[in-house]
């Protein structure tokens, strides 16, 4: 399940940043390297609490560095 949801959080991630999905991997950096905004972040949370039917902790998400930590916290909380 992991690995779904890191594949589908750098394409909705892509599409609100509004760069190729291909600049993108598990090790980019949210906050420095593609300048991720809480609002953003929020938009893609709510995308996947729907799809997945759970409920995410978004402090915990602010925590995660990358984008591979991010997507280990969705897994987590959608398990």
């Amino acid at each position: 399940m992991k690995e779904e949801i890191l594949y589908k959080l750098i394409e909705k991630t892509a599409s609100k940043m509004g760069v190729d999905k291909s600049t993108l991997s598990g090790n980019t950096k949210i906050k420095t390297e593609i300048d991720l905004r809480s609002l953003e972040l929020a938009g893609i949370i709510s995308e996947f609490e729907e799809e997945y039917d759970c409920y995410i902790k978004y402090p915990e998400l602010m925590h995660a560095e990358t984008i591979e930590q991010a997507a280990e916290v969705i897994a987590k909380s959608c398990e």
